[in-house]
Protein backbone atom coordinates (compact mmCIF):
# COMPACT_ATOMS: atom_id res chain seq x y z
CA UNK A 1 0.00 0.00 0.00
CA UNK A 2 1.57 3.38 -0.70
CA UNK A 3 2.27 6.07 1.65
CA UNK A 4 0.82 9.58 1.35
CA UNK A 5 3.30 12.39 3.17
CA UNK A 6 2.07 15.91 2.79
CA UNK A 7 4.62 18.39 2.15
CA UNK A 8 3.35 21.64 3.66
CA UNK A 9 5.06 25.20 2.21
CA UNK A 10 7.34 23.08 -0.30
CA UNK A 11 8.70 25.61 -2.16
CA UNK A 12 11.24 24.24 -4.94
CA UNK A 13 11.27 20.56 -2.45
CA UNK A 14 10.50 17.48 -4.17
CA UNK A 15 9.72 15.64 -1.24
CA UNK A 16 6.28 13.71 -0.54
CA UNK A 17 3.58 12.93 -2.47
CA UNK A 18 1.81 15.96 -1.94
CA UNK A 19 3.63 18.93 -2.03
CA UNK A 20 1.66 22.34 -0.75
CA UNK A 21 2.77 26.19 -1.36
CA UNK A 22 0.71 29.08 -1.26
CA UNK A 23 1.80 29.97 -5.29
CA UNK A 24 2.88 27.75 -7.82
CA UNK A 25 6.15 26.55 -7.94
CA UNK A 26 8.22 23.68 -9.87
CA UNK A 27 7.48 21.15 -6.99
CA UNK A 28 3.50 22.01 -5.88
CA UNK A 29 1.55 19.75 -6.76
CA UNK A 30 -1.49 21.52 -5.00
CA UNK A 31 -1.74 25.37 -4.47
CA UNK A 32 -3.69 27.03 -1.59
CA UNK A 33 -3.33 29.19 1.02
CA UNK A 34 -2.97 26.68 4.39
CA UNK A 35 -4.19 29.56 6.35
CA UNK A 36 -7.86 28.18 5.14
CA UNK A 37 -7.34 25.24 6.47
CA UNK A 38 -5.91 21.92 4.96
CA UNK A 39 -8.08 21.07 1.87
CA UNK A 40 -6.86 17.32 1.73
CA UNK A 41 -10.10 14.70 3.75
CA UNK A 42 -9.67 13.44 7.36
CA UNK A 43 -6.82 11.02 8.14
CA UNK A 44 -5.56 11.23 4.86
CA UNK A 45 -1.77 11.59 5.15
CA UNK A 46 1.06 8.70 6.92
CA UNK A 47 3.02 11.73 7.54
CA UNK A 48 3.17 15.46 7.12
CA UNK A 49 6.49 17.34 7.04
CA UNK A 50 6.76 21.41 6.98
CA UNK A 51 10.11 23.25 7.17
CA UNK A 52 9.98 27.25 7.64
CA UNK A 53 6.35 27.36 7.22
CA UNK A 54 5.01 27.92 11.28
CA UNK A 55 6.36 31.22 11.86
CA UNK A 56 4.73 32.47 8.84
CA UNK A 57 1.28 31.58 10.04
CA UNK A 58 -1.39 33.58 12.08
CA UNK A 59 -3.07 30.87 13.73
CA UNK A 60 -0.45 28.51 14.97
CA UNK A 61 -3.03 26.54 17.32
CA UNK A 62 -5.53 25.96 14.44
CA UNK A 63 -2.84 24.84 11.86
CA UNK A 64 -1.55 21.54 14.26
CA UNK A 65 -5.21 20.80 14.64
CA UNK A 66 -5.23 20.97 10.69
CA UNK A 67 -2.02 18.73 11.12
CA UNK A 68 -3.83 16.43 13.62
CA UNK A 69 -7.04 16.72 11.31
CA UNK A 70 -5.39 15.29 8.39
CA UNK A 71 -3.11 12.60 9.70
CA UNK A 72 -3.89 8.96 10.31
CA UNK A 73 -3.91 7.36 13.63
CA UNK A 74 0.17 6.95 13.98
CA UNK A 75 1.04 8.86 11.46
CA UNK A 76 3.82 11.27 12.22
CA UNK A 77 4.08 14.98 12.18
CA UNK A 78 7.62 16.72 10.99
CA UNK A 79 8.14 20.09 11.59
CA UNK A 80 11.07 22.48 11.61
CA UNK A 81 10.61 26.34 12.62
CA UNK A 82 12.76 29.36 13.83
CA UNK A 83 14.33 29.16 17.11
CA UNK A 84 13.72 32.17 19.16
CA UNK A 85 16.79 32.18 21.46
CA UNK A 86 18.77 32.67 18.41
CA UNK A 87 21.37 35.11 19.13
CA UNK A 88 21.82 35.16 14.79
CA UNK A 89 18.29 36.95 14.86
CA UNK A 90 18.99 39.56 16.94
CA UNK A 91 22.59 40.36 16.02
CA UNK A 92 21.78 40.76 11.93
CA UNK A 93 17.63 42.05 12.96
CA UNK A 94 16.40 39.36 10.34
CA UNK A 95 13.16 37.89 12.46
CA UNK A 96 12.96 41.50 14.32
CA UNK A 97 9.36 42.12 12.46
CA UNK A 98 8.02 44.61 10.11
CA UNK A 99 11.15 44.03 7.42
CA UNK A 100 14.44 45.05 9.01
CA UNK A 101 15.98 42.43 6.67
CA UNK A 102 13.37 39.91 6.82
CA UNK A 103 12.78 40.63 2.52
CA UNK A 104 9.90 39.52 0.88
CA UNK A 105 11.01 36.99 -1.92
CA UNK A 106 7.17 36.06 -2.84
CA UNK A 107 4.85 37.34 -5.46
CA UNK A 108 2.13 37.35 -3.20
CA UNK A 109 4.01 39.67 -0.60
CA UNK A 110 2.91 37.64 2.56
CA UNK A 111 6.08 36.60 3.24
CA UNK A 112 5.98 37.68 7.18
CA UNK A 113 7.33 36.29 10.36
CA UNK A 114 4.34 36.64 12.68
CA UNK A 115 5.97 34.50 15.49
CA UNK A 116 9.41 32.94 16.32
CA UNK A 117 9.44 30.01 18.98
CA UNK A 118 10.80 28.54 21.90
CA UNK A 119 10.91 24.64 22.74
CA UNK A 120 8.06 25.07 25.34
CA UNK A 121 6.53 27.16 23.17
CA UNK A 122 6.45 24.45 20.80
CA UNK A 123 5.48 21.70 22.91
CA UNK A 124 2.69 23.48 24.21
CA UNK A 125 1.55 23.94 20.96
CA UNK A 126 1.42 20.32 19.91
CA UNK A 127 0.14 19.10 23.23
CA UNK A 128 -2.73 21.20 22.76
CA UNK A 129 -3.89 19.73 19.36
CA UNK A 130 -3.33 16.25 21.20
CA UNK A 131 -0.24 15.04 19.49
CA UNK A 132 2.37 12.65 21.15
CA UNK A 133 5.81 14.39 21.23
CA UNK A 134 8.24 11.82 20.00
CA UNK A 135 11.14 13.98 20.40
CA UNK A 136 12.83 17.81 20.40
CA UNK A 137 15.83 19.16 19.08
CA UNK A 138 18.15 22.35 17.87
CA UNK A 139 19.09 22.39 14.06
CA UNK A 140 21.00 24.63 12.17
CA UNK A 141 20.06 25.27 8.80
CA UNK A 142 21.15 24.34 5.45
CA UNK A 143 21.76 27.84 4.10
CA UNK A 144 24.46 29.26 6.83
CA UNK A 145 25.08 33.21 5.95
CA UNK A 146 28.85 33.66 5.05
CA UNK A 147 28.92 36.25 8.04
CA UNK A 148 32.89 35.96 9.84
CA UNK A 149 30.55 35.37 13.16
CA UNK A 150 29.34 31.78 11.89
CA UNK A 151 32.81 29.91 12.55
CA UNK A 152 32.46 31.14 15.61
CA UNK A 153 28.98 30.67 16.49
CA UNK A 154 29.17 26.72 15.92
CA UNK A 155 31.88 26.70 17.90
CA UNK A 156 29.49 27.81 20.41
CA UNK A 157 26.81 25.03 19.82
CA UNK A 158 27.36 23.72 23.46
CA UNK A 159 24.62 26.26 24.03
CA UNK A 160 22.29 24.92 21.52
CA UNK A 161 19.28 26.96 22.21
CA UNK A 162 21.53 30.65 21.63
CA UNK A 163 23.10 29.16 18.34
CA UNK A 164 21.00 26.85 16.71
CA UNK A 165 18.67 28.91 14.62
CA UNK A 166 15.58 25.87 14.32
CA UNK A 167 14.11 23.90 16.13
CA UNK A 168 12.69 20.73 15.02
CA UNK A 169 9.73 18.72 16.83
CA UNK A 170 8.69 15.05 15.54
CA UNK A 171 5.17 13.83 16.67
CA UNK A 172 2.67 11.69 16.66
CA UNK A 173 -1.01 11.18 16.47
CA UNK A 174 -2.09 8.16 18.77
Amino acid sequence: MDKFVLNLGCGTEDYGTHRVDIEQTRSATHVFNVENGILFPDGMFDAVYERNLLEHLQDHGYHLRELYRVLKKGGVVTLITDNAACVRFYLFRTHMGGYMGHRKFLSHNADKHYAVFTVEHLKNLFLSARFQIIRSEYVDTDFMPTFFLDRAMRMLHIFASLTYPRIKVVAIKE
